[in-house]
């Protein structure tokens, strides 16, 4: 039945999703770049975004409070607003100051101060429950991503296995957070936004699409830049170099795939086991004895094959202006930096959160680089 059922889809909806997995060559080739990142600070509890602003301050979301890190490593943090609900992505421009993503309000503006300065709840009368991401361009204009209309960001897992119409939004307001208004609908869980270099444009990922959009501020047809990704793609910010920095929370694996096809065994899984066991990605971070089997994913001496294919996993890419990977980090199977959500470009200084291990890194850039210029 499930072949028959490919087999429909593709004559009647040829632009629907492929199911089949790119393989991690070129810019993607597997390597251990990101384990070698230096990890910064103590271990916070559950960090999902961060952002620099105009001063150098890093701002990191983890549960209700965003904190302020400052220092040569950030190692000296304080608690710099704490949020009625949990806080996600992050933004800053000097316009608007702070903007927080707050699952099931919307989006907030904080000031230097740390105080709440005002909310967008709703667009075009229905409510913002599930803010990804947001972005902010030079001319104070926000960008926001509303993953679904069903779930909330921490419910990603039973809405990527509901596998309902897609509901996502790329919205749109001004600095004062007046003026809101739907630029797209229907997107497959909007993960990421970023406004482009020459700001004519923004770059949308669509986690269970697995692909890139880029939309014309202007308006006009959306356009992908990349259809098939090897992992879902997360939060994506602009990078030194005319470059962007894409995270990637988890890979694809062919027993997800499976799983996501064979609807009457997905229903059954979901209903009869926890959420934490089911066959499909996690952040990471945490094992269970009764975790779901997966093909070659072997252990000997207690060490997990680094080729194995993977639940979690941590992947970092840099793309280029078209959005052809570049150069990528991995932290495969067995390494100690995966469900990486979000990434911040500090003039070439490279942060990364890991919220599957709870770690802060700056990823091995200058230092590879420096070496590979040396070794020419």
């Amino acid at each position: 039945m499930s072949l028959a059922r490919d087999i429909v889809d593709r004559i009647f909806f040829p632009n629907r999703d492929v199911h089949s997995i790119p393989v991690l060559d070129g810019g993607f080739s597997p390597n251990e770049r990101l384990d070698r990142a230096r990890q910064l600070g103590d271990i916070f509890d559950s960090p999902d975004a961060l952002v620099l602003d105009g001063e150098g301050t890093l701002y990191v979301s983890a549960g209700q409070t965003i904190y302020a890190c400052t220092g040569r490593d950030f190692e000296t943090r304080r608690p710099f607003v704490r949020i009625e609900g949990k806080a996600g992505g992050l933004a800053w421009s000097e316009m608007t100051g702070l903007v927080v993503c707050v699952p099931e309000r919307g989006i907030c503006t904080v000031d230097g101060a740390g105080k709440i300065r005002g909310w967008l709840e709703k667009v075009d009368g229905a409510a913002i429950g599930c803010p990804t991401a947001v972005a902010v361009a030079s001319d104070g204009t926000i960008f926001l991503t509303d993953g679904s209309r069903h779930n909330t960001p921490d419910q990603w897992l039973p809405d990527l296995m509901q596998k309902r119409s897609p509901s996502g939004r790329l919205i749109t307001c001004d600095a004062a957070l007046t003026n809101a208004r739907v630029v797209a609908d229907g997107l497959d869980w909007p993960g990421g936004v970023a406004v482009t270099h020459d700001e004519e444009s923004v770059f949308v990922t669509e986690s269970w699409s697995h692909r890139l959009r880029e939309l014309e501020r202007s308006g006009g047809e959306p356009r992908v830049l990349v259809k098939n990704f090897a992992g879902y793609p997360s939060r994506i910010v602009r990078g030194a170099g005319g470059h962007y920095w894409l995270a990637f929370f988890a890979l694809r694996t062919q027993l997800t795939e499976f799983v996501l096809r064979e609807h009457a065994f997905r229903a059954r899984m979901m209903a009869s086991v926890p959420p934490n066991l089911w066959v499909g990605p996690t952040l990471g971070g945490a094992f269970d004895c009764r975790e779901p089997t997966q093909i070659g994913r072997i252990k000997k001496l207690g060490i997990q094959k680094p080729w194995a294919p993977p639940r979690s996993y941590g992947l970092v890419t840099r793309l280029d202006a078209r959005g052809h990977a570049v150069e990528s980090f991995h932290s495969r199977a067995s390494g100690q930096l995966h469900g990486v959500t979000a990434v911040a470009d500090d003039r070439g200084r490279v942060l990364v959160v890991s919220k599957g291990h709870g770690k802060i890194a700056e990823l091995p850039v200058s230092d590879e680089r420096s070496a590979g210029e040396h070794d020419e």
